[in-house]
């Protein structure tokens, strides 16, 4: 590197007389031709003037150098080059400001007094070391008011005015976007550990709420109609439906935030959607008394959805109805297709109503209209968020409405309609036909005792001939001298598991044809695609309501497949 300015340095020259030998002359013309390249490489020479018979030519060497004096000037690090000893020949603007220091300072100082005193001796360590080799160290320093993280480099350039260059760089902006990598893979891997621990603690919660709930139906179907025991076991039976709701909905809004969440869309009609929420919520509605209205257009309308999903959707909002209205009140469900292609599904209720301040964020994850301490139901606010996340996948929208606290509250849901034409699949109508009663021979494996002795007093109770075991290995030799005609296999049980043990059912003489049906608490979307590469027909999740039991028990007709929850 060379001065910013231009030198004006005369080259020096000898004016001797010139010696009588030949040698002697050709010696001092030597010398002289050897200061004159000195003096070039030195960066004391701007031009060079040759002269011929012909005239003059000036060779200008500043406009070689310049396209690098302007790159050095502008460059977002502070340079300077160094002379043999460490000091300071030509300092860029740059370094000039980040040290706060005027350039006429600089020149001629130690480069090493730049810094401070804890670590002025490294710095010169770092300049000894750059006269043969590049040496590199990085601290902090005081830089234009602040305090930065910084780079101190120096490389040899082997000329003797001009030893070394030396470069300040400011890392801050490095290490801001390092600092910001950091923190987005520690969230993503924090999100990813969420997951996995949702996942984990639903399924330990759903393995206990299995046999209670199995237990549930049992005394269900044996105490006397209106018995304080069955009050009291009709209470057990509320709550353990709620809990498993509570964690069905804490999973699958997991599942959308994270975009994990896969729809089987088919034509479905309208009707057979809400019937669906309808079963779903009327345990809620008819425990605090309010009267449903449902009033559906008389043509049939089709959608193209997920029946279960958009069914949960529409029951998440009759549950809310129903929870924040006060005891007998009303709900009322209307539906009207419009001239636009779409249908509005509008549920009014006459409970509290929300603020005008919530209607904004009601559908935000975790949000609540009102506080907790005020709420006499329970509730983790994210029911809403959910069927905004489930109504958006079918391609619709939702909009809550209330004219003020106290004056009830309407959602209107809005879903397009299925091209004209189409008609409800037959496999939606074959799931949802009813084929009465039959036995059957049914294989229970789950390593949880009380999960499995329960559901095999249901399912015995419903009047199938059942068998029970605690362990993979033991059911596939069951399964062999039984030959079960369903199998309802736990994932995770020792000796084999499920998915292991399932593999080898199906190799058994028959085993084409038994229903495997995975019953499990886990039901991540890996949990599903795994029981399915292990040949299962469905994969259900405990605890499994009794209703839906029955329903995946429905004997088989050609084509008909029972529903997976």
């Amino acid at each position: 590197m060379r001065p910013s300015a231009r030198a004006r340095h005369p080259v020096p020259r000898k004016k001797a007389r010139r010696p009588a030998g030949g040698q002697e002359a050709l010696q001092a013309r030597l010398r002289e031709a050897e200061q004159t390249i000195d003096a070039i490489r030195s960066g004391q020479v701007d031009a060079l003037v040759l002269r011929s018979p012909d005239g003059e030519t000036v060779y200008a060497l500043e406009t070689a150098d310049r396209p690098y004096r302007v790159l050095v000037e502008q460059m977002a690090q502070g340079a300077a080059t160094l002379d043999a000893a460490g000091l300071i020949v030509y300092s860029n603007p740059r370094l000039n400001r980040l040290m706060g220091v005027p350039s006429d300072a600089l020149v001629g100082i130690p480069f090493a007094s730049l810094f401070s005193e804890q670590l002025r001796g490294e710095v010169e360590q770092l300049v000894a070391q750059a006269r043969t080799a590049p040496s590199t160290l990085e601290t902090r320093l005081r830089l234009e008011g602040r305090f930065a993280p910084v780079q101190i480099s120096a490389s040899p350039l082997g000329l003797e005015q001009m030893a070394i260059v030396a470069l300040v760089t400011d890392l801050s902006d490095e290490k801001e976007k390092a600092a910001l990598v950091a923190a987005r893979e520690a969230l993503q891997r924090a999100d990813r550990q969420k997951d996995e621990f949702l996942a984990t603690l639903a399924h330990e919660l759903r393995n206990p709420l299995a046999p209670i709930r199995n237990t549930v139906s049992l005394l269900q179907s044996r105490l006397q109609p209106g018995s304080e025991a069955l009050l009291g076991v009709e209470v057990i039976g509320r709550q353990v439906e709620h809990m498993a709701l509570l964690l069905e909905d804490l999973l699958d809004v997991s599942q959308l935030t994270r975009g994990a969440m896969a729809l089987r869309k088919e034509p479905v009609l309208l009707q057979r959607v809400v019937d669906l929420a309808i079963e779903t919520s009327s345990p809620v509605i008819s425990a605090a008394g309010h009267e449903l209205v449902v009033a559906l257009p008389e043509r049939p309308l089709v959608l193209e959805a997920d029946v279960l999903r958009l069914s949960q959707a529409i029951a998440n909002v009759l549950n809310n109805a129903a929870k924040y209205t006060d005891r007998g009140g009303r709900i009322a469900l209307e539906a009207e297709s419009g001239d636009d292609g779409f249908v509005r599904v509008r549920i009014r209720d006459t409970g509290i109503g929300i603020s005008p301040e919530a209607l904004g964020t009601i559908f935000d994850l975790f949000s609540q209209a009102t506080p907790a301490l005020e709420r006499s139901q329970g509730g983790l606010g994210i029911g809403l968020s959910l069927v905004r996340g489930l109504v958006e996948l079918h391609g619709g929208t939702i909009e809550a409405r209330s004219r003020g606290l106290g004056k009830g509250s309407e959602f209107v849901i809005r879903l397009p309609l299925a091209p004209a034409g189409e008609a409800e699949s037959p496999r939606v109508r074959e799931r949802a036909a009813s084929a009465g009663a039959l036995s059957l021979r049914i294989l229970v494996a789950d390593d949880n005792q009380d999960s499995a002795e329960s559901l095999a007093l249901l399912l015995t109770m419903m009047g199938h001939d059942v068998r029970t075991e605690l362990d993979g290995a033991q059911a596939v030799e069951t399964a062999r001298a039984f030959q079960p005609q369903v199998v309802l296999l736990d994932l995770g049980m020792p000796r084999l598991n499920g998915y292991e043990a399932a593999r080898r059912i199906r190799a058994l003489p028959g085993g084409d044809e038994v229903v495997l049906i995975a019953q499990t608490g886990w039901s991540q979307p890996e949990d599903r695609r795994r029981s399915q590469e292990a040949g299962f027909d469905h994969h259900v999740v405990k605890p499994i309501p009794s209703g839906s039991l029955e329903k995946l028990l429905a004997p088989r007709r050609p084509g008909a497949v029972p529903p997976s929850h």
